[in-house]
């Protein structure tokens, strides 16, 4: 096959590349997840009809697949419902509070202001949101939504996948996106090299490209360029063994910045407890409890608190337990088979196995109980109780702390549009999803992973469109 010569723009000079295959198209999308297939889809809606979506695994849904599902939006029709006051001015203001204040507002904005549009357009796609809204763990109100499977996160990606076939969107799995074009720093990005799984590179010429390629949290000396302390002692949450494939490896961050982007927050990298003891995904269900059977710290407060509380203690090990009474997801039975969660009929027969003494346990629990009957929590200021932890079967398991999201990322605009270190906007380039930064500060709550997809995947897809029609 003929080679054909492509001028790439690297870090302020001109680089020469050769690809095997060239092929030109309107949209590019980086990334298969959920971010990825969202703006890929809102671009099909818009208008746009050659849309090629890259995905460097073998099978498409990036972490949103395997998440508990939990996303956060103002719902008029079921939080009313439930008797749950809630604005997008209210949304705005705690995932700003929750992240110290370090988000751009302007994209906090659009994320709040946008929020019950977004899983409105899910549903009008094939979601059906289950009536309860909940407080994810970590999520600090309660505007959480699921579709009521234990395994929410892969509905979501069924339903975007669905839609992406449907509007003739073309999805090229074992392909890995290595580097942007760009001719200049005055000039917009042009497409986008692949390279496919039998090493053939493939050039997408395209009007805009949209990076949706996840954060950096298994990529270990890049997370460690920002926090020293997350070595390869920490696994990630999608890959707790480290024996299998976690592709958040930062690779749309990295290419972007080659190419002039700036970044913004990438030191603000989120632990939670995830593989271990935990069955639940909401807040109230469940106690945590010290090597010695005593609380140690607000179950519902913020993830980066519990990470830094858990990371203080012996082993970096915290027991967490909860009862017959919660609703559990759809890691309990494997966590039962492979002995990561335990049951005990009696507090007693729990505290032997937990090697604590059982009265520390037994007062830990009824002081706990106590502040759940009356929805008062003086020791750490608990707000949300679901119910009392009194009910047996008894549920528990050790759990420490695996690397989860990366907060930080590329700096966009409240448009989806990546923003060069000079201020000024890249033309043709847009992001979306944990690839960017700027929108959770410090600390993400539960629940706005997903929307923060879905949102920023659906403008930034709407955005590409309109750029291509031009």
């Amino acid at each position: 096959m003929k080679k054909t010569l492509v001028a790439l723009f690297v870090t302020g000079y001109v680089g020469i590349a050769f690809a095997d295959q060239v092929v030109d198209t309107d949209i590019v999308v980086v990334g298969a997840g959920g971010a990825g297939f969202s703006a890929a889809v809102a671009a099909a809606e818009a208008g746009a009809k050659n849309i090629v979506l890259l995905e460097k695994n073998p099978v498409v849904g990036g972490h949103t697949v395997i998440s508990g599902g939990s996303v956060n939006a103002v719902d008029t029709k079921r939080q009313k419902a439930m008797g749950i006051e809630d604005s997008a001015d209210k949304m705005a203001a705690q995932t700003l509070k929750a992240g110290d204040y370090r988000a751009d507002p302007a994209l906090v904005k659009t994320l709040a202001d946008n929020s019950e549009a977004a899983i409105n357009w899910m549903e009008g796609l094939g979601v059906q949101w289950n009536p309860r809204v909940f407080e994810a763990w970590g999520g600090l109100f309660a505007r959480s939504h699921n579709s009521g499977d234990k395994n929410a996160g892969h509905d979501y990606i069924r339903v975007l996948n669905k839609a992406a076939k449907a509007h003739g969107v073309q999805i090229k799995t074992n392909t890995k996106a290595v580097e942007l074009l760009r001719k200049d720093d005055q000039s917009p990005v042009t497409g986008v090299v692949a390279q496919a799984k039998n090493g053939e590179k493939i050039t997408y010429n395209a009007k805009a490209v949209v990076l949706a390629t996840g954060g950096f949290t298994a990529n270990v000396p890049m997370r460690m360029r920002y926090d020293r302390r997350l070595d390869a002692s920490f696994k990630t949450t999608a890959n707790p063994t480290g024996k299998g494939f976690d592709g958040s490896t930062g690779d749309g961050i990295n290419m972007a910045t080659k190419v002039g982007a700036d970044t913004d927050g990438m030191n603000y990298i989120q632990l939670i407890p995830f593989v271990g003891g935990r069955v639940i995904d909401y807040v109230g269900g469940d106690i945590f409890v010290d090597p010695q059977g005593k609380r140690f710290v607000n179950e519902g407060g913020r993830r980066d608190a519990i990470a830094d509380a858990v990371l203080a203690l012996p082993g970096r090990t915290m027991w967490v337990i909860t009862d017959d009474q919660s609703l559990k997801g759809a890691s309990l039975e494997t966590k039962l088979k492979k002995g990561i969660v335990f049951k005990a009929d009696t507090v007693e027969e729990m505290a032997k196995k937990m090697n604590v003494d059982p009265k520390v346990l037994q007062q830990t629990l009824d002081r706990y109980n106590e502040f759940a009957a009356k929805k008062e929590d003086p020791d750490f200021g608990k707000t949300t109780f679901t119910q009392l932890i009194n009910k047996p079967p008894y549920y528990f398991g050790t759990e420490t702390q695996d690397v989860h999201f990366s907060c930080g990322g590329l700096r966009i605009t409240p448009q989806a549009q990546v923003v060069d270190v000079n201020g000024k906007v890249i033309p043709g380039l847009y992001a979306a999803g944990e690839t960017t930064g700027g929108i959770h500060g410090t600390n993400r709550a539960g629940g706005n992973a997903l929307i923060d997809n879905f949102v920023f995947g659906r403008i930034a897809g709407q955005q590409a469109a309109a750029t291509a029609a031009k």
